[in-house]
């Protein structure tokens, strides 16, 4: 059963990433070329301002992910009830908070943003899009947190792609009946706000004894507060890029990263699918004590895992340039072909994402406090070096200040989830991380060296992207199969017998 939960929830969330990289590469380019790189990065940086603000969020969301397991484990249900309770108590909290500073940012970012669009727009763009976060915290928050912490991260999933598509084809549409970026926005973000309908009542109907007018049970989500210091990490370390490059080097270069961070970010986002399906698998199984079987799913998820990343990321590599030059054809007004960004780019998404397995279990296992003190050290370690390296070498420099924090956080993450939660050898991972690293090299090599791709537009570039994912993929798995045939087999089993059985 825990493993078909996994597997609805990674295939849908799969089809999410994909839904939503692919309108991610259709929307900003219309931004552009409608209304210029500016108008573009504004957006992006509003929604950046705004991830900072839902540090009032308080760790809620995560603390009380970890504190359903258990109950929901042993079905449990007024455990249940008063967790939720409480998390609906404090989101309601926040989202006041959430709302005061929503109005606060709306009068102080056009000061900012002043000499390159104009204010009043910046100013509607701030309300509308805080919209969405002020209505996670009063009204969907809690059915969030029950459907994850269930292991039915799919039903989120699914209603998401649904209205995400209907958002973008009402955004296209006013677009192309020439109204204003505020207009586009507002109607598209409205359209968002639908998913309380589909979740109230699927909760409803699931989950009879749903009820959070009982007494919040505050206790069992104490952890709140460390899980807030990860989440105060987190933004420095995810978001600082964006507000750094709004407050030195202008809209124009916020939108040059976004373009560039849309195509990584969709990498990392569909590579990121496996672990958001084995988070409350994970949370499963630790709850239970299941030792053996902790360390069989684990060592399957990292191999798995870091072969994802190998294919996806030497694709990335390959292709990223080409691709580069054919979506922003026409876009004029700032220079987007920039290789050793790219190059950056490619590094940092790996330096990242091979972190993601560790990171999963931690947060699975509920481990906010034990690891509060790395996260602040990495944030430190990002914000510094980052504000440093920006002022010399513009865009790339917060590239560079990332790399620094992600080389001291990532192999922490590893070297604490292999001592204190496996109890087994870090070298396992970093045998993975190795293999696949040298897999990854033997399938760029080609392109690198020997061929060069000729690429005149979308058609080209397309096949070019089969060819080049057929020779990856062939590489990678035949590599994986040679130097670890005892688990690929394994894994292999184990997919059969789940597809038999579902």
């Amino acid at each position: 059963m825990r493993t078909k939960k996994v597997i609805m929830n990674l295939m849908s969330n799969i089809m999410l990433q994909i839904v939503t990289a692919a309108i991610n590469f259709i929307l900003p380019r219309l931004f552009m070329t409608t209304y210029g790189s500016a108008s573009n990065g504004l957006i992006s940086s509003i929604k950046q301002f705004l991830s900072y603000l839902k540090i009032i969020e308080a760790g809620v969301g995560n603390a009380s992910i970890a504190a359903l397991y258990k109950p929901l484990s042993l079905r449990d249900k007024e455990q249940i009830n008063g967790i939720l309770s409480a998390t609906n108590h404090f989101y309601r909290r926040s989202g006041i908070i959430f709302t005061m500073l929503v109005a606060l940012l709306a009068i102080f970012y056009p000061l900012v943003v002043g000499d390159e669009v104009n204010p009043r727009t910046a100013l509607y763009l701030v309300l509308i899009l805080g919209i969405s976060g002020m209505w996670e915290y009063f009204f969907i928050g809690k059915y969030l947190v029950l459907l994850t912490a269930d292991q039915k991260s799919y039903v989120i999933f699914r209603i998401q792609v649904i209205l995400v598509i209907a958002s973008t084809i009402l955004a296209i549409t006013f677009i192309t009946l020439g109204f204003s970026i505020v207009v586009v926005i507002a109607w598209s973000s409205v359209l968002l706000l639908l998913d309380i309908v589909f979740l109230r009542r699927y909760v409803k109907i699931k989950y009879c004894y749903f009820n959070i007018s009982v007494k919040p049970d505050t206790q069992a989500i104490k952890a709140k507060w460390d899980a807030l210091i990860h989440q105060i990490a987190s933004l420095v370390v995810f978001n600082t890029p964006f507000i750094l490059i709004t407050v030195f080097l202008g809209l124009a270069e916020v939108s040059v990263f976004t373009v560039y961070n849309m195509v990584f970010n969709a990498v990392t986002l569909f590579v990121s699918a496996f672990s958001g399906a084995m988070l409350a698998a994970f949370g499963d199984i630790l709850v239970k004590e299941d030792r053996d079987e902790l360390h069989k799913y684990f060592q399957q998820f990292e191999t798995v895992f870091y072969a994802a990343v190998a294919f996806c990321y030497t694709c990335t590599a390959i292709l990223i340039l080409p691709f580069m030059t054919i979506y922003t054809a026409g876009v004029e007004d700032v220079n987007y072909i920039r290789p050793w960004l790219a190059m950056l780019f490619v590094i940092v998404g790996v330096a990242n994402t091979i972190r993601i397995p560790s990171n999963t279990l931690i947060n699975a296992a509920g481990h906010f406090r034990e690891t509060k003190n790395r996260a602040i050290i990495e944030a430190v370690i990002n914000l510094v070096s980052s504000i440093i390296f920006v002022q010399f070498l513009g865009v790339e420099g917060v590239l560079i200040g990332g790399l620094c924090s992600y080389a001291y956080r990532t192999c922490d993450l590893i070297l604490y989830t292999s001592k204190e939660i496996l109890k087994n050898s870090a070298l396992h991972t970093v045998k993975k991380i190795t293999r696949n690293m040298i897999l990854a090299f033997i399938a760029a090599s080609p392109f690198a060296f020997f061929i060069e791709l000729h690429i005149t537009g979308a058609g080209t570039w397309l096949i070019a992207a089969i060819c080049v994912s057929l020779w990856t993929i062939t590489i990678v798995l035949l590599g994986n199969f040679f130097l670890e045939p005892k688990m690929m087999r394994a894994i292999w089993d184990h997919v059969k017998r789940t597809i038999t059985n579902t």
